[in-house]
């Protein structure tokens, strides 16, 4: 049986009926069954003939499959045993397409020969997935993708895409490294089963690595957010173990406000204090 993205929610009944599966509640599984939202998340990651795309979830390849029909190369990497052999049975005829079993948290994209912004990430991960998995491609990795179309729960879309004065530590986080939109919303019966929240297609463009490290970044980051109902005098002073002065004085020298709290602070600002941070 070729899967077929005509029907999808009978598909799904079918193929699940086939191989004896359903969904599991621990992996976080929820099939995608819209074939609207489908069209909208290969046309919002806008796939070209010479693309490679590495796919999270991939599932019973509702997905998988509509990705190689316009990819050059498609990289499905599923940590479900079960959805393993579906996609290696159904999806057999197609010679663009590499099954991965394993855990997209650990995906090494060198090892598949992915050098930074050389691919795309796409797909409709686990809802409990998706803080970790921005982590994991963007600042776990030097061979980040290019760009990402993500169907994730539309709460924690809203929040990647919030902006000063109401950014927060996962708008930062992904802002950091790119420029995210909302740009469809998916409804939750577009899902086997259904959850309880709606979802969206979260897009991130133009990804590339910050100008500075890393590892000061985030510190600097996670300092500015520890108390975000704080200043940001306070909250720093007390995470680099500094006196109040010469935490003020730092901000100060970056011109930013040390009474201001981190959710009003912009990438650029948050850039500015890692150049100049203290050491911890």
């Amino acid at each position: 049986m070729k899967i077929s993205t005509m029907s999808l929610p009978e598909d799904t009944k079918q193929l699940l009926e086939k191989y004896g599966l359903h969904a599991n509640r621990v992996l976080g599984q929820n099939f995608l069954i819209n074939e609207g939202a489908v069209s909208s998340l290969i046309a919002k990651a806008q796939i070209g003939s010479g693309d490679t795309v590495v796919e999270v979830g991939p599932g019973l390849g509702t997905i998988t499959a509509r990705l190689a029909d316009v990819a050059k190369r498609v990289i499905a990497v599923e940590k479900d045993p079960s959805m393993v052999e579906v996609l290696r049975m159904e999806l057999a005829t197609y010679k663009n397409i590499e099954i991965v079993h394993g855990d997209i948290l650990e995906f090494n994209p060198e090892s598949y020969k992915l050098t930074a912004q050389s691919y795309k990430l796409v797909g409709a991960p686990p809802y409990y997935l998706t803080a970790r998995l921005f982590r994991a491609f963007l600042e776990g990795t030097p061979a980040v993708p290019s760009s990402m179309a993500l169907i994730i729960q539309k709460e924690v879309a809203e929040k990647v895409v919030s902006a000063p004065p109401r950014a927060t530590m996962l708008s930062v986080a992904v802002q950091l490294y790119g420029n995210p939109s909302l740009a469809v919303t998916v409804g939750r019966g577009s899902f086997l089963p259904q959850p309880n929240v709606d979802s969206a297609i979260l897009l991130v463009e133009n990804i590339k690595k910050p100008s500075v490290d890393e590892k000061i970044l985030f510190g600097v980051v996670r300092a500015g957010f520890s108390s975000p109902r704080k200043q940001l005098g306070v909250n720093m002073a007390n995470a680099f173990h500094i006196p109040r002065s010469e935490a003020d004085a730092w901000l100060n020298k970056n011109e930013i406000d040390p009474t201001r709290r981190a959710q009003t602070l912009s990438v650029e600002e948050w850039i500015g204090l890692a150049s100049s941070a203290p050491s911890s």
